[in-house]
């Protein structure tokens, strides 16, 4: 069974050989983007305006299904950038605990530095990230790719997985980048900007 494109995004930011997730600062902006893309793709979300619009088509996906439904009774329109930025702690936690009660990942709460509360992540089984990682450098190396596949790949780009696509990855192939985040959907150039907002927000602080 395919995993659904959120899933997908948190498993391709964990690093295998360290064995803990990168980005975790906005790994949940990067998800929510997910989340965002996928209903888009299914039909479910317009653009209105640059503003997201539920159609009235229905989700299976209980994590979906809440986004939607929460765009849905939304007493006005907010503009994409909004729904990527709220709630990403929340859908975050939802998709690792997802993982975890299907036995993808186990996670541990300890105390870093026995100080601060942290979730340990082990995943169970690498083969997932590695044919991940082998799609995105597939597709952003100009291998012919369906809508999720080149979504993944300008999720990775976009949401900075930099264990997925480096830096210099990024800059060498920008006009393949850009042409997958253009096909996506509106969800990737708001999530850029909240991205580009909260680098700016840690430098300030």
């Amino acid at each position: 069974m395919e995993l659904p494109l959120t899933s997908q995004v948190y498993l391709l930011a964990y690093n295998t050989d360290k064995g803990r997730l990168t980005c975790n600062g906005y790994l949940g902006y990067v998800i929510r983007a997910a989340a965002l893309t996928e209903l888009h793709q299914r039909g479910a979300l317009s653009d209105a305006d640059g503003r997201p619009q539920a159609t009235g088509t229905k989700v299976s996906d209980p994590l979906l299904a809440e986004v939607l439904a929460a765009i849905a009774a939304a007493p006005k329109p907010k503009k994409w950038a909004w729904w990527v930025h709220r709630g990403q702690t929340p859908m975050f936690r939802a998709v690792q605990q997802r993982l975890a009660d299907d036995r993808v990942i186990t996670t541990e709460r300890y105390r870093m530095l026995g100080l601060f509360p942290a979730t340990r992540v082990k995943l169970h089984e690498h083969r997932a990230v590695s044919q991940l990682r082998s799609t995105v450098s597939h597709t952003l190396n100009g291998g012919s790719a369906d809508p999720r596949e080149g979504a993944l790949t300008a999720l990775a780009a976009v949401g900075e997985i930099r264990i997925a696509i480096s830096r210099a990855q990024t800059r060498q192939h920008a006009r393949r980048l850009e042409s997958l985040v253009g096909q996506a959907g509106p969800a990737l150039p708001a999530l850029r900007k909240v991205i580009r907002d909260h680098h700016a927000a840690t430098q300030a602080g």
